[in-house]
């Protein structure tokens, strides 16, 4: 029976990740509609409840557990109770705020349970699925395929994208980026498979164009490249460089929506035109922190807006448009602050910090702290994908085959 919920996990991993997009192919319930990768999300730690495996990672630290729990339980009980006083909020409404940070939730729930199945089995269903839906990305741009929405009358995806590649995965780009220059000697990260899905993962950010990552990707490269500076790292890096520019140069020249990508993102920055700084933080992102000053100022960063009120709106740049309610920023902090409150803030950092702290390995701390850096642009910790690599990382540096399979608190 093991065997078979198992299976049920890999496959669900798998089915909630392959996909390019989070954005399609949704799940109708009673009021809300849910995408299936926020199905998978809800999934994964009730299966692994009924999994088990001799290749099972737990995490044995009392500390980690209890600021879990009870990080989950202040947020529905601030949503389902303490909103209904306050704002009238409906269990509907609660579900939805909660379905915000989904992906953050589900993926503590299976820290606290450990990986049930084979880890290993785990890591690999992952890296499948990466390559699976950056492959399909890259067939979307030539072959017609439902799965971005409003795009199934044959548009041009790269200008209805503005020239940049749509994948929900492609901040798997910065691991891919640490498997390729460190690491080889570990389990997780021998075989073709890693260096396929490694080099597939940095080749979804760069044609992303996501200016935040890109600048990140490159810290990321420089810091591995010192860290025990060695000619196999030369050799590594020049390849895989040599391997990079010509997916760069390839994109520039053969498409003009690519070519309008990196002339703004990239060469405006080589040129002078713009500092890192205005090209990956500021810009766009001022209307976001100018409009959520004064929910701040009006302390809704104590238990968070109801789901009805939203954060900020996006003005119509058009006539034919409207103005936007955004429920969300692009900013993990602001969101969790305005969404759920001060004191999951305050837990959420504080068991960021006792992962960190948990774990002597430099992969995941590495990943974590890039993270948590471009959480400051994009919200990598709360809702999207991210945060479930950075678990699956944490679980895979920690399982020791050789030795016993549990996690031993070093307290």
């Amino acid at each position: 029976m093991h065997s078979l919920f198992n299976r049920l996990f890999y496959i669900i991993l798998f089915i909630g990740f392959f996909l390019p997009t989070n954005s399609n192919f949704y799940l109708s319930l009673p009021g809300v509609l849910l995408s299936i990768n926020h199905f998978a999300f809800i999934l994964l730690p009730i299966i692994n409840l009924l999994c088990y495996s001799q290749n099972n990672v737990s995490v044995k630290n009392f500390r980690i557990k209890r600021n879990i729990v009870l990080l989950i339980i202040v947020v529905v009980f601030t949503e389902v109770v303490t909103k209904k006083f306050m704002y009238g909020q409906s269990f509907v409404e609660a579900f939805k705020t909660i379905r915000i940070g989904l992906p953050l939730f589900s993926s503590l729930l299976l820290i606290v349970q450990g990986i049930r199945a084979d880890i290993r089995i785990v890591w690999k269903t992952l890296l499948v699925a990466i390559n699976a839906s950056v492959i399909i990305s890259v067939l979307s741009l030539v072959i017609d395929l439902p799965i971005y929405q409003d795009l199934e009358s044959g548009a041009d995806i790269l200008k209805e994208t503005s020239g940049r590649l749509g994948n929900s995965n492609f901040h798997f780009g910065l691991i891919g980026m640490y498997l390729l220059i460190q690491d080889n000697n570990n389990w997780y990260s021998r075989g073709k498979l890693v260096k396929i899905t490694a080099i597939l993962s940095v080749f979804a950010l760069i044609l992303s164009f996501n200016r935040t990552l890109l600048a990140l990707l490159f810290l990321e490269t420089i810091y591995l490249l010192w860290n025990k500076f060695n000619l196999k790292k030369i050799l590594k890096i020049s390849f895989y460089g040599i391997l990079v520019l010509l997916i760069f140069f390839g994109a520039y020249s053969n498409n003009q929506s690519m070519r309008n990508q990196i002339d703004r993102r990239i060469f405006s920055i080589i040129e002078g035109e713009e500092s890192i700084a205005e090209n990956t933080i500021e810009g766009n992102r001022e209307v976001i922190y100018t409009a959520v000053q004064d929910k701040l100022v009006s302390g809704h960063y104590v238990i968070g807006l109801p789901f009805k009120i939203p954060i900020f709106t996006w003005a119509a740049r058009w006539s034919t448009e409207e103005d936007r309610d955004m429920s969300v920023t692009d900013t993990s902090a602001l969101t969790i602050l305005l969404r759920y409150g001060f004191i999951p803030f305050i837990l959420i950092l504080l068991i960021l910090r006792q992962l960190y702290s948990f774990s002597n390995n430099l992969f995941f701390k590495t990943i974590l702290i890039l993270y948590l850096i471009a959480s400051l642009n994009i919200d990598v910790i709360l809702r999207m994908n991210s945060i479930l690599f950075v678990t699956f990382i944490f679980f895979i540096t920690k399982a020791k085959f050789h030795e016993q399979h549990s996690i031993h608190s070093k307290d």
